[in-house]
């Protein structure tokens, strides 16, 4: 483990987790903070490397990252959907725009950012339905990929298979960074892991969890995707660390999807969220998982994809 991961765990640890999810008392508190603005970072909509564009999806803000380095391909009409983490409760923030800044300029693909409503003032059912709109949207040009980190990354994949479900054309594949599978962390061996964990905890997430699924089962699939239709997913590329408590479920999913349709990655001594961490663990993996979305929304398309090309 690199000095810099020692560093941002002991951080954790001793200032960052007391104050966010050690209890459902701090939690509670944590939920009651003023939330902070959405927007793209000056630097960013400012910048003559990237094109910024805003629109309203079902009354939230939506944004499109891209990039001007060699100037996008007319011809693709791909585009990547990123889903921001948070616990359902934080704001995207800036080590979100600079790995959607990445992942516009490795695929040359407009990054669509859909700024979903937070908890306690918003729930899953929007959110599922705000992603749906996006997805069905994006889907309309093109070729979509969809990735997200944590809550965003559990939320991706609970869209994607409402998609499924629902028949409609569904994502090229899904990046999940550390995602957030089973909102009320019903998995046995997370308390073990939770002892090695110190960024995350249980009692805080599992009252936040309670917030955002408002009215719906903890075991609906809409916010808890672990336990939905995993059979008929588009491939899954997973990264995640082994002093994660999220490591217990995504190793389930791992398992239940089966080693042809995800590429699953755990870091050793790695903590929540790693590859968006300023740590030496994050090149490699931001290097493969960008190389993974460029590779796939770039493929030919065959089968189903054809219709894409109408």
């Amino acid at each position: 483990m690199s000095w810099q991961m020692h560093a941002i765990a002991t951080y954790g640890r001793l200032i960052r987790r007391p104050r966010t999810y050690a209890t459902t008392q701090s939690a509670r508190a944590y939920l009651k903070r003023p939330k902070r603005a959405g927007t793209p970072p000056s630097r960013l909509t400012k910048s003559t490397r990237y094109q910024v564009a805003h629109e309203t999806i079902s009354g939230f803000d939506c944004y499109t990252v891209k990039s001007n380095i060699c100037g996008a391909s007319a011809a693709s009409r791909a585009s990547v959907i990123y889903v921001h983490g948070g616990a359902y409760v934080n704001q995207i923030d800036r080590a979100h725009w600079k790995l959607v800044c990445a992942i516009a300029d490795a695929t040359q693909c407009p990054v669509r950012v859909p700024l979903y409503g937070l908890a306690p003032q918003h729930c899953a059912e929007e959110a599922i339905d705000l992603l749906g709109t996006a997805m069905g949207r994006a889907a309309q040009r093109g070729p979509t990929y969809i990735a997200g980190d944590s809550s965003g990354a559990g939320l991706a994949l609970a869209a994607t298979q409402t998609v499924v479900i629902a028949g409609a054309i569904p994502p090229l594949g899904l990046t999940l960074i550390s995602p957030w599978l089973d909102i009320a962390l019903t998995n046995p061996v997370i308390a073990t892991i939770a002892t090695r964990d110190p960024w995350l905890a249980v009692p805080g997430l599992r009252e936040c969890g309670r917030v955002w699924a408002r009215t719906l089962p903890p075991e609906d699939n809409r916010v808890s995707p672990i336990h939905g239709e995993l059979h008929n997913l588009p491939p899954i590329d997973l990264y995640v660390g082994d002093r994660d408590i999220f490591v217990a479920d995504c190793r389930q999913l791992r398992d239940s999807i089966g080693d042809d349709r995800i590429t699953y990655h755990e870091h050793p001594g790695a903590i929540h969220v790693y590859p968006l961490l300023p740590v030496p663990e994050a090149k490699p993996a931001r290097r493969s998982l960008l190389s993974h979305i460029r590779t796939t929304v770039k493929a030919p398309r065959h089968g189903r994809d054809r219709r894409y090309l109408r």
